[in-house]
Order: structure tokens, then sequence, then C-alpha cells
């Protein structure tokens, strides 16, 4: 059987405005700022269309700016507006956590004595 992988939902979101939060940058640059939070590879459109997404709800503006190196690029900023979402997401992230934290010590509390005696269900 596959092993499942997940993250929460809008979890992509969630990273997004942290980093931007952190500072503007453009779309390559946060697509490798991305995978520290196991959000790595995957489609760069998926990138660039949830940050016109944010754009249009008013958590980013963007500008286009001046490279070293190529063409003008793209920089987002987070606004006020993003900046409130950011830190409703922080506690429902923190609502989580606790949910799962909880979930896990149930988990291993059952989990333990059936794997030790390799019992199976």
């Amino acid at each position: 059987m596959a092993r499942p992988v997940g993250e929460p939902r809008n979890f992509l979101q969630c990273c997004l405005l942290l980093l931007l939060r952190e500072r503007p940058a453009h779309g390559y640059e946060l697509l490798e700022r991305l995978k520290p939070f196991g959000i790595a590879e995957g489609d760069p459109g998926h990138l660039y269309r949830r940050l016109r997404s944010l754009e249009r709800q008013g958590m980013l503006c963007s500008k286009w700016e001046a490279s070293e190196a190529g063409p003008r690029r793209r920089t987002y900023h987070l606004t006020d507006r993003g900046e409130v979402l950011l830190g409703t997401w922080a506690g429902v992230l923190a609502e989580t956590r606790a949910l799962l934290d909880y979930y896990l010590v149930r988990h291993a509390s059952v989990a333990a004595p059936a794997e030790a005696g390799g019992q199976g269900r």
C-alpha cells in the first residue's frame, strides 16, 4: 500500500504569505524558498495562479522590477490585508497542530502494544 502524503488545505497560501512577510520576492525565488516546507518542484503555473489569486483578493501586490541578470521580474509584496490573513492562518495552524498532537498521542497509546506484540488488524 502506498504511503499517503499530503499537506494541510491551503498550506501553499499560508507559506506564500509567510515568505512574503519575510521579504518581497519574485516567483522563481518563492519556488526555491517553498522547498523546506515540503512544497518542492511542482507546477510553477500553479504557484503563479495562486499568486494572482492572492493579488486579486488584495492579500498581496506586485510590481515589475529591473533584474541585474535578464528581463524585468514581477516582485510580490504582502499587503496589510495579507498581514491580517497571515495572522489568522497562524492561529488556525496552531489549532490544527494541537489536534494533530492529540491524535498522535492517542495513536501511540494504541499502536505501541499492537506493534510490540506483532498483532495485526
